[in-house]
C-alpha cells in the first residue's frame, strides 16, 4: 500500500512538472478566469482554448490582388522595399513609405548609379496610389520627385525609414508622425524623426538614439497603448560581426529618445528564427481591432546553397549573374509567416506559411521577394458590395532587373487564422472567462451545410439555464458581426462579471474572432 502511494505521488509529480505547474496546483480550485471585459479576441493562438476535438487552428493565406506600385521612376529600381503603409483616419489618407534603390545585379549596362533614398506615395482608398511631386529633395538637378529623405542627419545615406502615427495622447502636433531610421552604415544605430504631416521630417536628436544592434533591416517602432511606452523591434545577429542567425530584438522608451534594450523576443522550441529560416524584416505592430495583440509578418530568409533545385528556379541565368556579386544573391530566397504576442516579448509563430513565393512564372523565388509591408490596413472591398477587408502589400520582382513592384493582397477582417471544423463535426471549450459586454458577437463563416452552436457553462461544466446548446439558435452564414442568440435572446447581461466557459460546436465552419460588446 505504501509503495502504491509512492508511485501515485511520483506520477502526480511527473504530470505536474510536465505541465509546468507546481505541486499545490493539483489541489487548487478552479483557475482564475481570463478577464476579457469587452475586448476582441482573435483565434490566432491557443490562449482561450481549453480542449479541442476535431477542430484546429487554421492559417489563412491572403488573396493575390492587383499591382499597386510599379517602381519605374529614374530614382527607383529593383531594390524598392522596406515598405510602411499607414491609414490616417483623421485625414482619410493612406500613406506609403519605402526606400528607392537599384541594387547591383551583376548585369552590365543595367546598373544606374544613384543613392538609396526614402520615397513616399499616397492614396484615398489604399488601392490606387499616387506618386506626388513633393519638391523636397534634389535628384539629378530636379526637385520633381516623391523623395522625402535623401540623407540622414549625419550626411550618410538612408537605409531604413519606418514611420507610424503616434497614438500617444501626449504627442505634440509637430511629432504626430514619428519614425525610426538607420543609415547605410547600419552599425551606427537608429535615428528618431518626427513630422506634423507625414511628409516633411526632422530629426529629434543630433545623433542616433539607440546603437545596440545590427539594424541592417527594417526596424519598426510604435506607441503601445497596452504598455504605455514606445516599443522598437530591430535586427540583431546571434554572433558578433553580422554573423550567425538573424534575430529580432526589442527595446522600449518613454520619450522615443532614451531606450532600454530588452534582448531577443522569445518563441517556443521549434518556432521563431532558425538557422535555415532566419527572420529578415519583422513588421510587428498592435492589431488595430485588438490593440492588445501584436502581430508581425517576418520574412524568412532561406539559403539552401547551390543545388539542383536552385537551378530549376525561375530565371536561372539572371540568378547566376547575381552570384558574381556574392553567391547568396542567387541561392537565397524569402517567404513570410505571421507571428503573434500578447505581451510583446513572448511570441508564437503560425503553424503554416502565410505568404509563399507561389507559381508566378518570372521574377519570383528571389531574395527580397514576398516582404510584407508594415502593416495591414482596412480598405473597402473592390468586389461588388462585399464588406470592408484587410489589405496588405508585398514586394515582387525584387533584385531581378531594373524595376521592382508592390502587390496588394486582401484578407477577411480578423482573417489571419481561425478555429476550423471540417465535415466531421467538431467542438472546443474555452478556459473560464469573465466579460463586461451585453451581447456575444462573432466573426464567423460556414458553408451552406455548416453550422455553429454555443453554450455558456459554469466552470465546473454544469449548464447555465437559458444558455444551453438546445437553447442556442442555429448559427450559419457569413458575418463579421453575428450576434448569438438563445431562443431569440441576445442578451448575456445577466452573466456579466461571472466566470463562464464557452462550449462551441462546429461543422464546416470558421470562427475568426469574438467579442462581448
Amino acid at each position: 500500500m505504501q509503495l502504491a502511494s509512492c508511485r501515485l505521488l511520483g506520477l502526480l509529480l511527473f504530470l505536474t512538472v510536465f505541465r509546468g505547474a507546481c505541486v499545490s496546483d493539483i489541489f487548487a480550485q478552479d483557475p482564475a478566469p481570463i478577464e476579457l471585459n469587452n475586448r476582441r479576441e482573435l483565434f490566432i493562438d491557443d490562449y482561450l482554448i481549453s480542449e479541442m476535438k476535431h477542430t484546429q487552428l487554421l492559417v489563412h493565406q491572403p488573396v493575390r490582388e492587383e499591382i499597386v506600385a510599379e517602381c519605374d521612376a529614374p530614382w527607383e529600381g529593383n531594390g524598392c522595399g522596406y515598405y510602411s503603409v499607414l491609414f490616417d483616419a483623421r485625414d482619410s489618407i493612406y500613406h506609403m513609405y519605402y526606400h528607392a534603390w537599384q541594387i547591383p545585379t551583376g548585369v552590365k549596362g543595367e546598373e544606374p548609379d544613384f543613392p538609396l533614398t526614402i520615397a513616399y506615395r499616397q492614396s484615398r482608398d489604399g488601392i490606387v496610389w499616387e506618386r506626388p511631386n513633393l519638391g523636397i529633395c534634389d535628384f539629378r538637378g530636379s526637385m520633381d520627385n516623391n523623395i522625402i529623405l535623401d540623407r540622414m542627419a549625419d550626411g550618410s545615406q538612408c537605409h531604413d525609414f519606418s514611420p507610424f502615427i503616434d497614438e500617444n495622447p501626449n504627442a505634440t502636433p509637430e511629432a504626430r508622425f514619428k519614425a525610426t531610421g538607420a543609415s547605410m552604415q547600419t552599425d551606427k544605430g537608429v535615428w528618431a524623426y518626427q513630422s506634423a504631416d507625414g511628409i516633411h521630417w526632422t530629426p529629434m536628436a543630433t545623433s542616433p538614439v539607440f546603437t545596440k544592434g545590427a539594424f541592417d533591416s527594417q526596424n519598426v517602432s510604435f506607441w503601445s497603448a497596452q504598455e504605455q511606452q514606445y516599443v522598437l523591434y530591430y535586427r540583431i545577429f546571434s554572433e558578433p560581426g553580422f554573423k550567425g542567425t538573424r534575430l529580432v530584438n526589442r527595446a522600449v522608451s518613454k520619450d522615443f529618445i532614451h531606450w532600454t534594450d530588452e534582448g531577443s523576443i522569445s518563441f517556443p522550441e521549434g518556432e521563431g528564427p532558425q538557422f535555415m529560416a532566419q527572420f529578415y524584416v519583422n513588421q510587428i505592430k498592435p492589431y488595430d481591432r485588438a490593440p492588445h495583440l501584436y502581430i508581425g509578418f517576418p520574412a524568412r530568409y532561406v539559403d539552401h546553397g547551390l543545388t539542383q533545385s536552385t537551378r530549376q528556379l525561375p530565371e536561372w541565368e539572371l540568378r547566376e549573374k547575381r552570384m558574381t556579386v556574392t553567391p547568396r544573391y542567387g541561392t537565397a530566397f524569402t517567404d513570410s509567416v505571421f507571428i503573434t504576442s500578447r505581451d510583446g516579448r513572448n511570441f508564437r509563430q503560425s503553424n503554416d506559411v502565410f505568404l509563399s513565393p507561389g507559381l508566378r512564372t518570372r521574377h519570383n523565388w528571389s531574395y527580397g521577394d514576398n516582404y510584407i509591408a508594415r502593416h495591414v490596413v482596412e480598405t473597402r472591398s473592390t468586389k461588388d458590395d462585399s464588406p470592408s477587408e484587410l489589405s496588405l502589400y508585398a514586394t515582387e520582382s525584387y533584385f531581378t532587373g531594373r524595376n521592382s513592384r508592390l502587390r496588394r493582397y486582401s484578407m477577411r477582417i480578423d482573417g489571419f487564422s481561425s478555429m476550423h471544423a471540417k465535415l466531421q463535426p467538431g467542438e472546443f471549450t474555452t478556459k473560464p472567462i469573465t466579460f463586461t459586454g451585453q451581447e456575444l458577437s462573432l466573426n464567423v463563416a460556414t458553408s451552406a451545410a455548416g453550422k455553429v452552436q454555443i453554450a455558456l457553462l459554469n466552470p465546473d461544466g454544469t449548464l447555465i439555464p437559458g444558455f444551453t446548446r438546445d437553447d442556442c439558435d442555429l448559427i450559419f452564414g457569413d458575418s463579421l458581426n453575428y450576434r448569438v442568440s438563445w431562443k431569440g435572446n441576445t442578451s448575456v447581461a445577466a452573466l456579466i462579471g461571472k466566470s463562464v466557459v464557452l462550449k462551441i460546436w462546429m461543422q464546416e465552419a470558421d470562427l475568426y474572432s469574438m467579442v462581448f460588446e
